[in-house]
């Protein structure tokens, strides 16, 4: 089996080159490493270019946003199993690829595989495991991480990629069509896969609206007050009574 490594990028000069690495010290002998630039002005393309021959398809030009380079992505990439892995992200170490597959080729029903991901800044590590059974009010409460996501060719062309209209929950709308709407066959790997940085988009931008708007389509609005808007509001004014007494506290 074949296996793309997608990685979409803009101005991503300060972590790039360390994600090029990651897939390259990937033991598994068949890797297509395809990169979609948005065009980037800040050095990524000289860095991409130092790494060229290692590669597999690489563009550079204007896109409509990280979906629609994601899309793309999957346009370019020659594999059987596609995997997208983000330019502040890296494989945990030089097996994952080569254990990925084998769960494949063990099961070949199999449609998609995930594992677990490790949260990575400056300060601390956090490891995510999930859950091994995908259930509605688990994607409705949290998601499945994309960034463990193993899925086969075909599952990218029976959902239809990635919709492109959301600008950073893209990837949950067509996680919840794999695991809900098409029910795909899929496997939990106890395994971690990645670290993710924590600089991206989603990090960095109020995404909620665009959330309970995926959601929509999918969910009913039953489901989306009771293990979506319900909890985070709990969580919310607990937090602020919290907040409430330790300065009622602190006045005494």
């Amino acid at each position: 089996m074949r296996v793309s490594v997608i990685t979409v990028s803009l101005n991503a000069a300060a972590c790039i080159e360390t994600a090029i690495q990651s897939v390259q010290a990937q033991t598994y002998p068949h890797i297509d490493h395809v990169i979609v630039d948005g065009g980037s002005t800040d050095g990524t393309r000289e860095i991409i270019n130092r790494h060229r021959q290692k590669l597999g398809q690489v563009i550079s030009e204007a896109d409509r946003g990280v979906y629609h380079a994601m899309n793309k992505g999957v346009r370019l990439a020659t594999g059987d199993i596609f995997f997208f892995l983000n330019t502040d992200d890296r494989f945990v170490d030089d097996q994952v690829v080569a254990d990925v597959v084998s769960v494949f080729t063990q099961q070949p029903k199999v449609q998609v595989v995930y594992g677990n991901l490790i949260w990575e800044s400056p300060e601390i590590r956090v490891r995510k495991e999930q859950q091994p059974v995908i259930t509605r009010e688990l994607l409705a409460r949290r998601t499945v991480l994309h960034q463990t996501v193993f899925a086969k060719r075909e599952v990218f062309a029976l959902t239809g990629g990635f919709s492109e209209q959301y600008r950073i929950v893209g990837d949950y709308e067509w996680l919840v069509r794999v695991f809900l709407r098409d029910r795909h066959n899929y496997v939990y790997y106890n395994r971690d896969i990645a670290f993710m940085g924590t600089g991206g988009l989603s990090r960095t931008t109020k995404w909620e609206g665009e959330r309970l708007h995926a959601m929509l389509g999918h969910f009913s609005l039953y489901e989306i007050v009771k293990y979506r808007i319900w909890p985070r509001q709990k969580a919310a004014l607990e937090e602020r009574l919290k907040k409430v007494r330790s300065s009622a506290r602190e006045r005494m």
